[in-house]
């Protein structure tokens, strides 16, 4: 049996069209009377009836030049996207270069490779020097009867062609998105779409699945719980296999899964080539006024959305991807070390300042900790004890703030963004969309002031769709501003919300109410010093 059986059979010919074609049994010829055909197609919109001709074709040519066919290589795969890789083409090269066969055959010089003269030329060299060739049949060139200067010719034409492909594709992807249309690919699970369509509906069978996953993730709970009682419940993944955090991140963060148009940015190496690996879950595409895209009615609201992705990303360690662990001890990220350290150089007679951590009961310098007492003698306190003495400086504090003093906004701002992850998520990207709106406009005003790229009706016109952007971005947030100033929060409800607060709230309290520096904790002096803890306490309260 060929060892391409399969792949003949794929073609869809039958055991007569083989025979018909000397290819229903292997070749067994020398290499030098061998030929490898290479068949290639970019979509399924290029029938197999196309292709069987073309392998006709070379066939009738390796037999007018006295040649088998060894192998026949096919795959379905876009020869202009050089970030593709293609391994039937590297297997087909790779049979040459071992000198299984002596003549590897394309249809057409496009159909071998769209990645310009440089490749095909450096291919035609290696080629040489095992004494093989490569030939493109309809085309009538033969590398080894000097064919070379015309397959170069052909192939940077080819390549021009790629790219033109790519720009109309490209043209054609960004204005469906632009009119509320997904773009390819299958939606993302407990949504589908109608062919054609562009737009995402729920998904009968999976939205129900789809949206508990989402109403956990809304309560707080984390991906890896989420995870464990969808498979504990029998839910399953559209292949029929089991949830894992991973997977419940990345359907939960895609924006497709709130009926949003997503974009999402491809990486480049380090020579600005594109790779094909592409940057997070995507963002929402926003139109010339910086309003989101729509393309359909999601899992969740768009509301919900921000939300969730705000909920994950605060409980995300970026560098490792993994949970962090709830909070244990109120102080953790907000004491520091105030032994005075001892060492020369620029913290000669400073306060060491390093965080303390917890262990054991106690909170401990950091520094001392890590790095030896010779960098700090460290300070050493009871949790129990300097967490109460905060808690209730905590109290003290606010209660003495005046109800229009600028702190008590300041704090419930801090408060709300805490609370309400989803308007600081919405914040955040409108300041984003106003940034990059500023730095367009000053490239327009370079290009056209400075260096002259463009007519004054163009950059007029550029100038103008950039303004409008910016506009909306800046009533955007003056929106969320006006809506955090009439928020309820007072000095009051702030008290109150310590009353029934759970630690990582209270803990949440105490950031929003301190400046940098957090509340500095000094050394006793001496063991068994009874000077009370709160006197050993400098607080850097919010100014």
């Amino acid at each position: 049996m060929r060892e391409d059986h399969a792949t003949l059979d794929g073609l869809g010919l039958d055991q007569d069209d083989l025979a018909a074609l000397g290819l229903n049994k292997p070749a067994t010829a020398e290499p030098s009377a061998l030929m490898d055909a290479y068949l290639r197609r970019s979509s399924k919109k290029e029938s197999l009836a196309t292709l069987r001709v073309q392998l006709r074709d070379m066939v009738r040519w390796a037999r007018a030049n006295g040649l088998q066919i060894r192998h026949v290589w096919f795959e379905q795969l876009s020869a202009s996207k050089t970030h593709v890789r293609r391994r039937e083409f590297e297997r087909a090269t790779q049979a040459i270069m071992d000198g299984r066969s002596r003549t590897l055959g394309v249809w057409k010089t496009d159909r071998f490779d769209r990645r310009g003269m440089g490749a095909v030329g450096r291919m035609l060299d290696e080629f040489d020097r095992r004494g093989a060739r490569l030939v493109s049949v309809s085309e009538g060139l033969d590398s080894a009867q000097g064919g070379r200067v015309v397959f170069a010719i052909l192939s940077e034409r080819a390549r021009e062609e790629a790219k033109d492909i790519a720009q109309r594709v490209k043209t054609g992807h960004d204005a469906h998105k632009a009119e509320g249309r997904r773009g390819t690919g299958r939606p993302p699970f407990g949504l589908r779409s109608a062919p054609g369509s562009g737009k995402v509906e729920r998904h009968p069978d999976e939205y129900g699945t789809a949206r508990r996953l989402a109403d956990m993730l809304l309560a707080n709970r984390t991906t890896k719980d989420t995870a464990h009682k969808l498979n504990e419940e029998g839910h399953r993944t559209r292949s029929g296999a089991t949830w894992s955090p991973t997977a419940v991140s990345k359907l939960a963060q895609s924006p497709l899964f709130a009926g949003m148009v997503p974009v999402r940015r491809r990486r480049t190496d380090a020579h600005g080539n594109l790779l094909d690996v592409w940057e997070g879950y995507g963002d929402p595409l926003r139109n010339e006024t910086g309003e989101i895209i729509l393309c359909g009615t999601g899992v969740v609201t768009p509301e919900e959305w921000f939300r969730i992705k705000a909920l994950i990303a605060g409980r995300t360690d970026p560098r490792w991807a993994k949970g962090k662990p709830e909070a244990k001890y109120l102080g953790t990220g907000s004491y520091r070390c105030g032994r005075i350290r001892e060492g020369d150089g620029a913290g000669k007679g400073g306060p060491c300042g390093a965080p303390m951590s917890h262990r054991g009961g106690r909170y401990r310098c950091q520094a001392r900790q890590t790095r030896g007492a010779s960098v700090c003698r460290g300070v050493v306190t009871l949790a129990e004890r300097i967490d109460r003495a905060v808690g209730q400086a905590w109290v003290d504090h606010v209660a003495a703030l005046a109800p229009d003093d600028p702190v008590v906004v300041e704090l419930a701002r801090r408060w709300m963004a805490f609370t309400t992850p989803e308007t600081q998520v919405r914040r955040s990207e409108a300041q984003k969309a106003l940034d990059a709106a500023y730095q367009r406009v000053r490239k327009l005003e370079d290009d056209f002031y400075v260096y002259g790229k463009m007519d004054e009706e163009r950059f007029e016109e550029l100038g103008e769709a950039q303004r409008a952007v910016m506009e909306s971005m800046a009533a955007t947030l003056e929106a969320l501003d006006a809506e955090a100033a009439k928020s309820p929060v007072t000095a009051r409800s702030l008290r109150e919300a310590w009353e029934t607060a759970d630690l990582p709230e209270k803990r949440m309290l105490l950031r929003c109410a301190l400046g940098d520096k957090g509340v500095t904790v000094m050394p006793a002096a001496r063991r068994g010093d009874h000077t009370p803890i709160l006197d050993r306490l400098v607080f850097d309260w919010l100014s």
